[in-house]
């Protein structure tokens, strides 16, 4: 079986929005705790999101954007995300240019996502956290590495990427799936996109917004990570 195309929609999805469920509460407050903690409520709480904007994703798209939103604003580094998919090509955008597609990236998440995501029952999968750890050097910046069982049995490993910026609360900037580094697939899909239209950031923002929903470009920017690897 392709592991990477079992991993897509489903484990992505809970790779990246739905971690820390099974696990039960640190009872010593130590900094690694209170980020466990932190990101298994937020989890919790997109969860039970989830459960009442199912018929949302269909009846009303864009109530259901408002919903995730609600969900992961401030628990997902949307713009941070963004400002790295588009890297050098940022600087070349224009500020109103750069808010479209920090929108357009999020919304295609949503949508990518949003339709495994209201079908998906929690009893399907089980997690193990394997380890919550604050860099020593740099204390704004942690790893939470965790494993998810399917109920198949066939497991991976999933590792959250968070920043901590002054006065805020923990946010996700990155997700590797089993070594896949999505941040980085995003980013060669997006450098892709601006040789394709010969460098006209406009362009690739309003051909990312008309992507939107589209599981096949998320599968690609996958597997051409793989590949690069």
């Amino acid at each position: 079986m392709n592991r990477i195309r079992s991993l897509t929609p489903f484990n992505l999805l809970l790779g990246f929005i739905m971690t820390l469920l099974a696990v039960p509460a640190a009872a010593a407050q130590s900094e690694e705790d209170k980020l466990r903690e932190y990101v298994r409520e937020n989890s919790l709480r997109l969860v039970d999101q989830l459960a009442e904007i199912r018929t949302l994703y269909s009846e009303d798209r864009e109530a259901f954007y408002q919903a995730m939103d609600d969900a992961l604003g401030e628990f997902v580094a949307f713009r941070r995300v963004a400002a790295r998919i588009m890297g050098k090509y940022a600087r070349q955008a224009s500020p109103e240019e750069r808010d479209e597609f920090v929108r357009a990236f999020r919304h295609s998440l949503y949508d990518a996502y949003g339709g495994a995501a209201v079908n998906i029952d929690s009893s399907d999968f089980d997690m193990e956290v394997d380890s919550v750890d604050i860099n020593p050097r740099h204390e704004d910046r942690a790893t939470v590495n965790l494993s998810i069982i399917t109920d198949s049995g066939e497991r991976y490993g999933v590792a959250y990427s968070m920043y901590n910026p002054d006065g805020g609360n923990w946010q996700v900037e990155n997700v590797i799936v089993e070594g896949i580094n999505m941040g980085l697939a995003f980013r060669d899909r997006f450098e892709q996109q601006m040789q394709a239209k010969e460098g006209n950031v406009s362009k690739v923002i309003d051909e990312w917004s008309a992507d939107v929903g589209n599981i096949e470009g998320l599968e690609d920017a996958v597997e051409q990570e793989e590949s690069s690897g």
